[in-house]
């Protein structure tokens, strides 16, 4: 089966009826750059009353970085005048996502499709995106069991022990698991434990797309006296790549730890980063219950560089992924 007929056959098995896909003119083509015309072949698809252009890498987009493959869309939406959707043979996890946080239309045949183009499906999508990403108490749950590895199943009040959360808060986080296919509900009437379906970086793929950055806020701050705050975002990151850091470093704690920190004291919040001596993320969740080498959590701390612009940023905090003890 070629790549267009595997791509028509999961188009047909996700939409529930036949796609036609048509090979666009030569002459249509006439205007793109010529690494663009040779990289891609394109296909016309009527997709719920709108014309789409399907762009089919043939060269291997896993060799190509998700901000490339955004510039490559962004040039044929203007040079082609049509909605564009690029499609990749084969994508990793850390590429789909990115390309989902840049607003790149893709399909992965077989794994993944993305398509927020046009303003009447766009919310649809961005709801859809919104709803399937897990709460910080599930997504805290999974990067636990991915750092500690509990040896087998533990309870949920095992779980609201040891993050800080109720059981009531627990129940609700299995079941934003299990809908998502990271755990498996277990039989019983009641059933009381979390048990996962996948470890290690099996895990990790699988979540992924659920997952967003912990930072919920960012402010600049004093230190009239130095709080034990942890070092995280380029400061981490500079920690434990060869990045450099900023002159003024960064530190993370609670989002509802630091207004206590200010009415104490401890930190003075600023407007502006004149006279700042620190840089302070909010956390959804506690970022010391996962905390590395008097650190941020590197898996944490990947994520909250998702929508990073920077390539440098970016290549560090993938690399990240490859110093990670699965």
């Amino acid at each position: 089966m070629s790549d267009i007929e595997k791509l028509a056959s999961y188009l047909e098995r996700i939409i529930g009826s036949p796609a036609i896909l048509r090979q666009v003119s030569p002459d249509r083509l006439s205007g793109l750059p010529m690494f663009l015309a040779r990289s891609y072949r394109f296909h016309e698809w009527n997709w719920l009353d709108h014309k789409l252009i399907l762009a089919l890498n043939a060269t291997g987009a896993e060799s190509i970085s998700p901000a490339d493959l955004k510039a490559h869309h962004r040039v044929l939406f203007n040079r082609l005048a049509c909605p564009v959707v690029l499609v990749v043979q084969a994508l990793d996890a850390y590429g789909r996502n990115r390309l989902v946080h840049l607003g790149v239309p893709f399909i992965v045949p077989g794994l993944q499709l993305f398509i927020p183009p046009f303003a009447n499906l766009c919310e649809q999508f961005q709801r859809t995106a919104m709803a399937e990403k897990l709460s910080a108490a599930a997504q805290l749950t999974v990067l636990y069991q991915l750092f500690r590895r509990p040896a087998s199943a533990p309870l949920l009040n095992e779980w609201a022990e040891r993050l800080g959360y109720s059981a009531m808060t627990m129940t609700k986080v299995r079941d934003q698991l299990v809908a998502r296919g990271l755990c498996v509900r277990e039989e019983g009437a009641k059933p009381r434990g979390l048990r996962f379906m996948l470890q290690g970086r099996e895990l990790w793929d699988a979540a992924l797309p659920f997952l967003r950055s912990p930072v919920r806020r960012a402010c600049w701050a004093r230190f009239p006296s130095v709080p034990k705050l942890l070092p995280s975002g380029l400061t981490a990151l500079a920690n434990r790549t060869l990045i450099q850091d900023d002159p003024i470093p960064t530190y993370a704690c609670r989002d509802t730890e630091w207004r206590r920190l200010a009415e104490d004291g401890k930190i003075r919040l600023l407007e502006h980063a004149d006279d700042a001596t620190a840089h302070i993320e909010c956390w959804r969740y506690a970022p010391e219950l996962l905390a590395e080498d008097a650190m941020v959590d590197r898996l944490s701390l990947f994520l909250s560089f998702l929508d990073a612009t920077d390539e440098r940023v970016q290549s560090a905090a993938k690399s990240l992924l490859e110093d990670m003890s699965w």
